[in-house]
């Protein structure tokens, strides 16, 4: 394995605390720059998860959307950009922009001109008496709930939450990053305001640059976007939960519907999870048509409208999910536990490893045509501790034996069942 791997990023630290990684390219027309905020997720989550779309919706001298989209279309339609996500026991609350490029406008300084905007965002947003404005607050957080009831409307992700909550219930593994229904509905402004402070202030920042940007220059724009700090420094490496002792445990919820959902919950041994044989493991049992599951499962047993599986480095967890007629539940999950220990025992044949690798490297060559797509998948890597430059990445998943996909899967443990029983025949 080649120790001195090529990587594009160069890593600075700015002198208020914030840790950049610089890509600096005239490879696209456009400048990326994610300012990704990181918490815990704790009992403050849901505040913190509100400011995704409070800060982007207005500042003190744009004070709404239609003068800050406005201003938006003056440079050149620049996007803001606001999400929340988790990752692992993290909360990561991004805030940042996209915009053209100096160099297609004539020199003029575009990327400065919509820095400055994400700066009022970030630090001046319209305030009454010190408190985000009524209005605002009451319209984002009422959206915010309703996104949170939205979650059970798709029934899939219905599925996989109440399998979170089995696999890792009571720890911040099982936490959505909005936070929950009680704590959106009991939300005030001086705790979101207070949550802001935080996120302007003090709590730890990568932000990451992608485009024509020099050096200076990402400092610069790290410690304007930034105060004078000093910041936390971002967390260290967080290992997932460790596989407990005990017997599956199993959810039932019934609902009228015609397609029951079933999702299954396997630990993975946390030593095996660093390098690139887990996530290629996931991907040749379930990580699409050429996987095991969907092979047997779907095409050569047709028990299941849809059947694949996901490997979270992060909380060291294999989630299997399938679309299922409610009586056949118990074949799919004896045909799921037949395949983990066949590929345990056997191994891939050249075939199916071929086409795994294949999948998996074409997925990681393609985020070097978006920036997003490769700045999540950095800054995830680095929250996992895991290899997060690309070429190294790819260079492991080339060398990856059977045996070592084989050892994977023998260390999977089943640890939750929920099964969305649908009441209606289809």
């Amino acid at each position: 394995m080649k120790t001195d791997v090529a990587d594009p990023f160069v890593q600075l630290q700015a002198s208020n605390g914030v840790e950049i990684h610089l890509h600096s390219t005239d490879k696209y027309k456009t400048v990326l720059l994610q300012w990704n905020v990181i918490a815990t997720l704790d009992e403050g989550l849901s505040a913190r998860a509100l400011l995704g779309d409070l800060l982007t919706r207005a500042t003190r001298r744009q004070p709404d959307l239609s003068a800050l989209n406005a201003r938006c279309d003056e440079l050149y339609a620049t996007e803001l950009l606001g999400h929340v996500s988790a990752a692992g026991p993290y909360q990561l609350l991004g805030l940042g922009l996209e915009t053209v490029a100096d160099r297609h406008v004539g020199g003029r300084p575009v990327l400065d001109e919509a820095a400055e905007l994400l700066r009022e965002a970030l630090q001046d947003p319209p305030l009454e008496a010190g408190l985000f404005r009524e209005d605002h607050f009451e319209q984002e957080r009422a959206n915010m709930i309703r996104a949170i009831e939205g979650l059970a409307d798709d029934k899939a992700t219905h599925a996989y939450l109440k399998l979170l909550e089995l696999l890792h219930g009571g720890t911040p593994f099982g936490r959505h990053s909005w936070g929950t229904l009680a704590g959106a509905r009991a939300l005030d402004r001086k705790a979101v305001t207070e949550a802001w402070a935080d996120v302007r202030d003090r709590l730890p920042v990568r932000l990451f640059l992608v485009g024509d940007v020099d050096e200076s220059r990402a400092l610069a724009l790290a410690e304007r976007l930034g105060g004078e700090g000093p910041r936390d420094r971002p967390p260290v490496v967080v290992p997932p939960p460790p596989i407990l002792a005990r017997d599956p445990t199993h959810g039932t919820e019934r609902q009228p519907l015609a397609q029951s959902k079933l999702a299954m919950g396997f630990r993975v041994a946390p030593e095996l999870l660093p390098g690139a044989a887990a996530p290629l493991f996931g991907m040749a049992f379930g990580g699409g048509s050429h996987a095991r599951l969907f092979k047997r499962v779907r095409e050569a047993e047709s028990l299941a409208y849809g059947c694949g599986a996901s490997l979270q480095v992060e909380s060291g967890t294999l989630v299997v999910q399938a679309g299922i007629d409610a009586p056949v539940a118990a074949r799919v999950q004896e045909l799921v536990l037949e395949e983990l220990r066949r590929l345990a025992d056997e191994g891939l044949d050249e075939e199916e490893l071929a086409l795994s690798r294949r999948a998996q490297m074409r997925r990681l060559e393609n985020l070097r045509d978006s920036p997003r797509g490769w700045c999540r998948f950095r800054h995830a890597a680095l929250l996992a501790g895991r290899p997060y430059r690309l070429e190294e990445s790819l260079e492991r998943v080339a060398s990856v034996t059977p045996d070592q996909i084989a050892e994977v899967a023998s260390a999977a443990t089943l640890d939750a069942v929920f099964l969305l029983e649908g009441t209606q025949t289809s």
